[in-house]
C-alpha cells in the first residue's frame, strides 16, 4: 500500500510538471522576448522561496566552497542561480535560429574549425554553465553538433526538450536507448562534434575526481573517447551579460596527458576537465547549478 502510494505520488508529480512547463510554454509564446526572459527572473525568483530544499542545498553548496564570503552574499548569489536557471527556461523556450543570431556571440568559432580540420571529431566537454542549451544551439548554427541528453519523464516533456533543441540543427542521443552507441561512433567516423556534460552526479561510467575542493562523481566518457578515437577536445561555455545577451567561448583543442596508461590518462584528463569548468563557476557562481547534488555520493 505504501508502495502505491510513493508511486501515485510521483506519477501526480510528474503531470503536474509536465501541465506546468506546458502552460509557462505557451504563455512565453505570448510575450515579447526581453520581456519573456525577465518573467523568467521572475519565475526564479519565486522558485527560490517556494522550494525550499533546493534552496538549502544551493546554500549549503555556496557555503562550503565559498567560505570566506559572509551570509548576505551567500543568498544573494544562491537567489541570483535561481533567477538564472528560470531566465534560461523560458529563453530554451524562446530559442529559434534567427533569435540565437540576434542574442548571442561567438567568438571560438575558429579554435573548434582547428579542432575539426583533424578530421577525426571533436569531443566537446562543457557543464551547466550560463545557458549550455542556448549554448548547444549556437555552436550547431555553424557546426555539426551531437549531444548525449539523458531522457526525463514523463516522456511527453522529454519530446517536448528534444524538439526545441533539434530545432536549432542540434541531433541528440538519449542516453541508454537503443542505437545510441552506434550513433557515438559515427559522429567520429563523420567529422562531427560530440557535446557532453561532465558536472552532475549521475548513474553513468565515472570516477570520483576533485571538483571544487571535494571528490566528486564525474562521468568520464568524455576523456575515454577523446583517447578511444584520437581525437581532439574543446572546453566551452556561455556567459550570460548584464544585458542577458550571450557570449559562447570555446578553448582548446586541449593537450591531453597520453602516457598509454588508459585507465589512470582518463582519470587525469578529466579532473582537467573538472578544473575548467571550476574556473568558469569561479568566475560566474551565479550561472551556474548549485541547486544539483553534486557531491551526493562520496568515496
Amino acid at each position: 500500500m505504501k508502495r502505491r502510494l510513493i508511486t501515485l505520488r510521483k506519477s501526480l508529480s510528474r503531470i503536474s510538471l509536465l501541465w506546468s512547463i506546458r502552460l509557462i510554454w505557451f504563455i512565453s509564446r505570448l510575450l515579447p522576448y526581453g520581456f519573456g526572459v525577465q518573467a523568467g527572473a521572475a519565475l526564479g525568483f519565486v522558485g527560490y522561496y517556494l522550494l525550499p530544499r533546493e534552496r538549502k542545498r544551493a546554500l549549503t553548496h555556496l557555503t562550503s566552497v565559498f567560505k570566506d564570503r559572509g551570509d548576505a552574499w551567500i543568498r544573494r548569489t544562491a537567489r541570483g542561480s535561481f533567477m538564472h536557471l528560470g531566465k534560461s527556461m523560458l529563453e530554451i523556450m524562446l530559442m529559434t535560429p534567427d533569435r540565437l543570431a540576434v542574442i548571442a556571440d561567438f567568438p571560438g568559432q575558429d579554435n573548434l574549425r582547428v579542432a575539426l580540420a583533424a578530421g577525426k571529431g571533436v569531443v566537446y566537454v562543457t557543464g551547466h554553465i550560463g545557458n549550455w542549451e542556448l549554448c548547444g544551439g549556437v555552436i550547431a548554427q555553424h557546426f555539426p553538433l551531437s549531444v548525449v541528453a539523458a531522457p526525463i519523464e514523463p516522456e511527453p516533456l522529454n519530446d517536448m526538450l528534444v524538439h526545441l533543441r533539434e530545432q536549432t540543427g542540434m541531433k541528440i542521443i538519449l542516453r541508454g536507448k537503443p542505437g545510441a552507441s552506434r550513433q557515438l561512433i559515427r559522429i567520429f567516423k563523420e567529422n562531427r562534434i560530440l557535446g557532453l556534460l561532465i558536472d552532475q552526479d549521475t548513474d553513468v561510467e565515472g570516477a570520483f575526481v576533485d571538483f571544487m575542493g571535494r571528490p566528486a562523481w564525474t562521468p568520464t566518457a568524455a576523456a575515454a573517447m577523446a583517447i578511444k578515437f584520437n581525437a581532439p577536445v574543446v572546453f566551452g561555455y556561455t556567459r550570460r551579460g548584464r544585458d542577458n545577451r550571450h557570449t559562447v567561448i570555446v578553448e582548446g583543442p586541449l593537450e591531453l596527458v597520453r602516457t598509454g596508461d588508459i585507465e589512470q590518462d582518463i582519470i587525469t584528463n578529466t579532473a582537467l576537465f573538472n578544473r575548467k569548468i571550476e574556473e568558469c563557476i569561479m568566475r560566474e557562481p551565479e550561472q551556474w547549478v548549485w541547486m544539483h547534488r553534486r557531491w551526493r555520493r562520496q568515496p
